[in-house]
């Protein structure tokens, strides 16, 4: 009932008074109880129809509003789409225009370029008649031109011809004489350990062991001065030759001059003179045989020590008696402390120099400490050194080098490491040999084969000896190669 009369009065909202009367009119036959029940129900109806009738306008102005601002943006829109069709056309326009400006210029481009052809061709018909010309004319010239220049070139090259020549021979001459000196130096080495030797027999009270010694010595002497003296003029005849013009390579090799082995100790050098049992004189190194190092060691006396009697404990009327292990012939120094059955040394005591040997002081020595705990600080310093090794490795390796010198007296620590150093490298390269072997060259200056340890690195593919460049190494400060041309 509710929903009909709302439809209704929603129905006639555009006339709300006509309703009114005409509601009022049927409810007028009615009783009164029925009155103002129809008049209540009216008025909800009528505040609810107000209400719709409210929201309805709004709705209604909304949908106003939201179609005029679309109205609005489809002109803008319009207006836009207006403006940018009128910039297309004037584009569209312009680009005819161009095309057409293209059209033309291109047109009047071609005529020009065929006229200039035409012109280019010409010039080019006369240019041939012209150089044709000339070129019976100038072929002379040209020929005239060209012998010179090849004149030139044939000059340049005999230039660098003798240069190179002349370079070449120079090196030659200082490989024969950095050879020279290398052999002289190793001789000279084993002179003046020979007068070293003779100063100290000298030196001490004469025995016959001592004459026998000194004597054998004096001859290594003169045997080493012969030597010295012939490898001397074979060089300065070989260095003279190849000044004359003759080749290096054509000249017979000069064999390497081999030292015999040095007079062996004797048994009155390995004595003592002394009071007491516990004071005995050291003994630095060995006289026997002595390996030459590469390196010439310092001339001064004063850097060198030889043992001597003392005099204060010296006993001339009474026997000394021989040290312990003496009868192995090896000083206390670095050859007892390998030897794998030799007895320790006693405590030295303090020695004087020979006479003749200044500048020396005589000093009071401690007492030393037992071989087997040297022993055991130099081989902690070598495998210190050379981590790779363990100690089995590194006393098999002081023991060979022992063989190989028959004594390792004298030897300061950095000679010892040098030694444990090349022998390890030549382990080394025997294993790698084993492996794969390697192909080694022949050394410029003295015509050997050079192995990897040897090899001094160049710049460039030149092969050399590391003691036979040494001296050019020492005088060249560029660090060049003696056998590359120079940059002139």
């Amino acid at each position: 009932m509710a929903a009909s009369e709302v439809a209704g009065v929603v129905a006639n909202a555009s006339n709300p008074p006509e309703s009114s009367s005409t509601l009022c009119a049927s409810k007028s036959d009615e009783g009164l109880p029925d009155e103002v029940n129809t008049d209540q129900d009216i008025e909800k109806n009528l505040d609810k129809m107000m209400t719709e009738r409210t929201l309805l306008k709004e709705r209604y102005q909304e949908v106003l509003d939201k179609q005029r601002q679309v109205e609005n943006q489809l002109q803008v829109q319009l207006k836009q789409l207006q403006q940018r069709r009128e910039e297309e056309m004037k584009n569209h326009q312009e680009i005819l225009k161009a095309i057409q400006d293209v059209t033309i210029k291109r047109e009047e481009t071609k005529k020009k370029i065929e006229k200039e052809k035409k012109e280019f061709l010409q010039k080019e018909q006369d240019l041939k008649a012209e150089i044709e010309k000339l070129c019976e004319k100038g072929r002379r010239e040209v020929w005239e031109m060209e012998l010179d220049r090849l004149k030139n070139q044939d000059g340049e090259i005999n230039r660098n011809i003798m240069e190179e020549t002349e370079r070449a021979w120079k090196a030659e001459i200082l490989s024969l004489e950095s050879r020279k000196e290398l052999l002289v130096l190793k001789l000279e080495e084993a002179e003046k350990e020979a007068e070293l030797h003779l100063t100290y027999l000298k030196s001490t009270p004469p025995t016959l062991e001592s004459v026998r010694s000194k004597q054998e010595w004096e001859t290594r002497l003169n045997g080493v001065r012969i030597m010295k003296k012939n490898v001397r003029d074979q060089f300065n005849s070989h260095i003279q030759l190849v000044r004359n013009g003759a080749k290096l390579s054509s000249l017979p090799q000069i064999p390497t001059p081999t030292l015999p082995p040095p007079p062996s100790e004797t048994d009155f050098m390995l004595q003592v003179f002394q009071p007491s049992p516990s004071l005995a004189p050291r003994m630095p190194f060995s006289i026997g045989q002595v390996t030459m190092p590469m390196v010439m060691p310092s001339a001064d006396p004063r850097s060198l020590s030889f043992p001597i009697l003392n005099p204060a404990l010296s006993q001339p009327n009474q026997p000394s008696p021989p040290l312990p292990g003496s009868h192995g012939r090896n000083s206390p120094g670095l050859g007892s402390l390998v030897s794998p059955h030799g007895p320790h040394m006693p405590p030295a005591a303090s020695i004087l120099p020979p006479p003749g040997l200044g500048g020396v002081k005589a000093s009071t020595e401690t007492t030393r400490p037992q071989p087997v705990d040297k022993l055991e600080k130099i081989l902690e310093k070598l495998l210190t050194r050379f981590p790779q090794c363990n100690k089995a490795q590194m006393t098999n390796i002081l023991q060979q080098i022992k063989t190989a010198r028959t004594t390792m007296a004298g030897l300061t620590m950095e000679e010892l490491i040098q030694l444990v150093a090349a022998r390890l490298a030549e382990h080394e390269r025997m294993a790698a040999s084993t492996q794969a072997p390697a192909t080694c060259k022949l050394c410029l200056m003295c015509q050997k084969l050079v192995q990897p340890s040897e090899l001094h690195p160049m710049a460039c593919t030149h092969v050399l000896h590391k003691e036979c460049i040494k001296f050019w190494a020492q005088t060249n400060t560029n660090d060049t190669c003696p056998f590359c041309p120079t940059l002139k």
